[in-house]
């Protein structure tokens, strides 16, 4: 027996499961609830990509999963909103790791491995207005640290051990200068620097 579409249904006479050809070329399987509202639909478009999407009571979908025509592969869930929140994905050149949005739509935090030579692997926050604030990560070059901004986005302190020089916690001005690094140095010494208004070298209270 062949058709372009089959259906399943209950007792009732109410359609189930559809399994079915768009006129697009699209293959679907629909899975509906008694309601008739349907909330998994298993597909593969024309194009290559395969996705599998649930949906909520309402008909909203809230999570997809699916291997894609640019080579990616994610799960995304979705609020009821349909606002996206969460992404696990892959794909080359890109982050591989886990993706949060808030529900304005704004990115709030990525936690990924690579692409080499941006990062080795990192956890990063933006603040509801876009700006990145904070950062832990390691780095290509064999580096590791954390790192602080303030709300202008510009750099205020980090902790970290560079790839080829001390391990130090750095504090800086509003306008990104020096004010006081603290560190172990390869030669075994350990030192406070400070640094004036003017970025001047100083010994005691940075005024």
């Amino acid at each position: 027996m062949q058709s372009d579409a089959f259906e399943v249904t209950d007792a009732d006479g109410n359609v189930r499961a559809r399994l079915g050809l768009a006129p697009d070329g699209a293959l679907s399987l629909d899975l509906a609830d008694a309601a008739g509202m349907i909330r998994a639909t298993l597909s593969v478009e024309p194009s290559g990509s395969a996705a599998l999407k649930l949906a909520d009571a309402e008909g909203t979908f809230r999570l997809a999963a699916g291997s894609w025509l640019d080579g990616s592969t994610s799960v995304d869930l979705y609020d009821a909103q349909r606002n996206h929140r969460i992404s696990l994905a892959e794909a080359e050149g890109r982050p591989a790791g886990v993706t949060v949005w808030d529900q304005a739509g704004h990115l709030r935090a990525l936690l990924a491995q690579g692409p080499e030579v941006d990062r080795e692997s990192s956890v990063e926050f933006w603040d509801r207005d876009g700006t990145y604030r904070a950062g832990f990560g390691t780095w290509p070059d064999g580096a590791t640290g954390s790192m602080l901004l303030d709300g202008e986005g510009t750099l205020r302190g980090r902790v970290g051990q560079r790839a080829e020089g001390p391990a130090t916690i750095e504090l800086y001005g509003s306008r990104g200068d020096f004010k006081i690094a603290m560190g172990e140095y390869p030669d075994g010494a350990g030192r406070l620097n400070l640094w004036d208004e003017d970025g001047n070298p100083v010994v005691g209270r940075v005024e």
